[in-house]
C-alpha cells in the first residue's frame, strides 16, 4: 500500500479552524473550495504525466505538492505549475452561469478568478514564478536565473504589498491582503538569508 504524506503547518490548521468557524457568509468555504480546486489541477496533471508525488504540504501561504524521485524536466514543471491557475480560471468560468441562482456561485467564481490570477504573477513559489524559473533555467544559467528571479519577485512582492498599503488606506479594506503581503515578503527574506549561509 502507498503511503500518503500530508502534513499541515499547525497555525494553518487554526486559521482555518478559526476562519471556518466564524464564516457567517460562505466565503470562506467558498475560498476553500476554490483551492482545492486549485490544488486538484496541479494532482490532475501530475497524475496524467504519471509524475510520483512525495506528499503534500499545507501551510498559511499555500499548498505545495512534493514531487518523489527524480527530477522533471523543465517542460513537464511548466506544466505542473501552469496547472492550477488553469483549473482556477476553468473553475471560475464554469460557475458564472450559475451566479443568478446563487450567491455562492458568484463569491466561488470570484475566488477561483482571483486565486488564478494572483497565482500568476512571477513571484517564487507562485505558480507563476515556477513557470518563468523553468523558462529562464532553460535557457541561461542557474545563477543568471536566481538574479532574475530575486528581482522580479522583489518587484511584484512590493506591488502587491502597496496595493494592499492602498486599499486598507483608501478605502479601509485589505487588510488580509496586507498580512498576505507581508508574510510572503518574511518569506523571501528568509529564503534569501538561507542562500547566503
Amino acid at each position: 500500500m502507498k503511503k500518503r504524506n500530508l502534513l499541515i503547518h499547525p497555525m494553518a490548521l487554526l486559521f482555518f479552524a478559526g476562519m471556518l468557524l466564524t464564516d457567517r457568509s460562505g466565503l470562506g468555504v467558498v475560498t476553500l473550495m476554490a483551492a482545492l480546486f486549485h490544488e486538484l489541477g496541479h494532482l490532475l496533471i501530475a497524475r496524467m504525466m504519471r509524475v510520483p508525488l512525495g506528499g503534500l504540504k499545507l501551510d498559511l501561504l499555500g499548498a505545495r505538492i512534493e514531487v518523489k524521485g527524480s527530477y522533471l524536466s523543465y517542460g513537464e514543471e511548466w506544466l505542473l505549475a501552469a496547472a492550477g491557475p488553469l483549473s482556477s480560471l476553468i473553475a471560475s468560468i464554469l460557475a458564472s452561469p450559475f451566479w443568478r441562482i446563487s450567491s455562492l456561485s458568484v463569491m466561488f467564481s470570484c475566488a477561483s478568478l482571483v486565486l488564478g490570477v494572483l497565482n500568476l504573477l512571477p513571484i517564487r513559489t507562485f505558480d507563476g514564478g515556477r513557470m518563468l524559473e523553468t523558462m529562464l533555467l532553460s535557457i541561461t544559467s542557474l545563477k543568471i536565473t536566481n538574479q532574475i528571479m530575486n528581482a522580479i519577485s522583489f518587484v511584484f512582492l512590493f506591488l502587491l504589498w502597496a496595493t494592499a498599503v492602498y486599499c486598507l488606506l483608501r478605502a479601509s479594506d485589505g487588510l488580509s491582503l496586507l498580512c498576505f503581503s507581508m508574510s510572503l515578503f518574511s518569506r523571501f527574506f528568509e529564503r534569501e538569508q538561507n542562500v547566503k549561509t
